[in-house]
């Protein structure tokens, strides 16, 4: 595990297999596996190893969780929703696991039992906090309640994150408080220079207050970087 932990996971992997196979009860080897995988995006191959983990000893610190992450994240998201139930159980941090199950609820188009476990994941005021009202004001953004959405989210913006500001930004934007979204995404664009989304939103949002100078500067910034990623 010592090259996991020195960042050098493909090497790790053929160590972690065999340890894996020598010692196959032995769930953390598999959650190592998982994470080595997972560190090198490798989701549909750290499916299996967060398995084992999650059967073998479902009070593994980040096992279930991780295997409900997985398989949410290779968009398998009925079957994520039983072991993100394991780690709502046994997790000392609930609101991660729990905001993680709206995302699956939200993802298969039930929005009402969603929106219930995102109440309930940002009510828990535990280290997840920030996490759970990401999670919950993007849900609120893509019901179009824009303004529920920045209530949700003002609170979130400490520790300050590109992630926070953007999706404040974008909240604020979507429901015409423009000053205010220029501050949240002017926040953005400071933490991540290099994410264009964010310039690209900035900058609609100086043409609608009619900054025209400033919108230009932000899209030639936006088009010398490429296309826009993904936020």
């Amino acid at each position: 595990m010592s090259l996991l932990e020195q960042g050098r996971a493909a090497e790790a992997i053929a160590f972690l297999k065999e340890s894996s196979r020598l010692a196959p009860k032995n769930a953390q080897y598999w959650k190592a596996l998982g994470v080595a995988h997972a560190s090198l995006n490798q989701l549909r191959d750290s499916i299996e190893p967060f398995r084992q983990a999650c059967t073998l000893e479902p009070r593994l610190l980040d096992a279930c969780y991780y295997f409900g992450r997985n398989l949410y994240g290779t968009d398998r998201y009925a079957e994520a929703l039983p072991p993100l139930e394991k780690a709502l159980a046994t997790d000392a941090v609930k609101g991660r696991a729990e905001a993680a199950i709206g995302q699956c609820l939200q993802a298969l188009g039930r929005n009402e039992a969603a929106e219930k476990r995102f109440e309930s994941a940002v009510a828990k005021h535990d280290r997840a906090e920030q996490m759970a009202r990401l999670a919950y004001g993007q849900f609120l953004i893509r019901q179009g309640r824009a303004a529920e959405a920045v209530r949700v989210l003002q609170p979130a913006q400490e520790p300050e994150t590109h992630e926070a500001s953007y999706e404040l930004g974008l909240a604020l934007s979507q429901s015409e408080q423009l000053d205010d979204a220029v501050a949240a995404l002017r926040r953005a664009v400071r933490l991540s220079p290099g994410r264009t989304v964010a310039r690209l939103l900035l900058a609609k949002v100086y043409r609608r207050l009619g900054r025209v100078p400033e919108a230009e500067r932000e899209e030639m910034a936006a088009i010398a970087m490429g296309l826009p990623e993904q936020q």
